[in-house]
């Protein structure tokens, strides 16, 4: 029982940490957090962008059947995700930057809960735990139905994805110094670009 329970648990940090890879509006928000403020600004951001992960993993968990039921569904959710890229992007690049530590656009001590709600942006979250819930079992990983491996598998998927976003957070950090000086203005239309671009290349895909 315990093995089974570590096993969900490592299994959903390793496929959370690698799908957070891909870069969304919750991994932008951490750099510009990291940007704007300071790690430990960022660190809550990603921490806030990632519980989401728990709610759509339970989903996906209590209603294996659900996609299947209503054909199409998850081809309306990739669009929605097109489409919270693309306002995200053009938000950012239409932002001023600022070379201060701490813009005065950006509310001190919400962090958590702006995260959160980027993290809630992403429906595509659904369908894609969904996937990997039934790829796992019709390859014989994690058959145990148990509610407690349940539970450990949707607490690995925040894990995972926490841990990207501290990753993220760290790595902007100890590099805003150089990313300031080579972007110095700019790197709010940088950023930006990158999240229109990648809305487009994703529309492209999905038609």
């Amino acid at each position: 029982m315990i093995w089974t329970v570590i096993e969900a648990l490592i299994v959903a940090t390793a496929i959370s940490f690698v799908a957070s890879l891909q870069l969304g509006p919750v991994n932008m928000g951490t750099i510009h957090t990291a940007l704007h403020k300071n790690k430990k600004a960022a660190i809550i951001f990603g921490l806030g962008g990632s519980l989401p992960e728990l709610l759509y993993c339970g989903l996906a968990i209590g209603s294996s059947n659900f996609i299947s039921q209503y054909e199409g569904l998850d081809d309306y959710l990739k669009y929605l995700t097109v489409g919270i890229l693309l306002i995200f992007g053009v938000y950012l690049f239409l932002q001023k930057a600022s070379t201060k530590q701490n813009n005065k656009l950006d509310k001190q001590g919400k962090e958590l809960w702006v995260g959160a709600t980027f993290g809630m942006l992403n429906p595509q979250l659904y369908p894609y735990w969904l996937f990997i819930i039934t790829l796992l079992r019709s390859n014989s990983i994690l058959e145990n139905n148990s509610l407690p491996s349940q539970v450990a598998f949707v607490i690995g998927t925040a894990l995972g994805a926490f841990l990207l976003q501290w990753l993220v957070a760290e790595l902007t950090t100890r590099n805003r110094d150089f990313i300031f000086k080579k972007l110095t203005k700019n790197y709010n239309k940088v950023l930006g670009g990158i999240l229109i671009a990648m809305a487009l290349i994703q529309l492209v895909i999905n038609l």
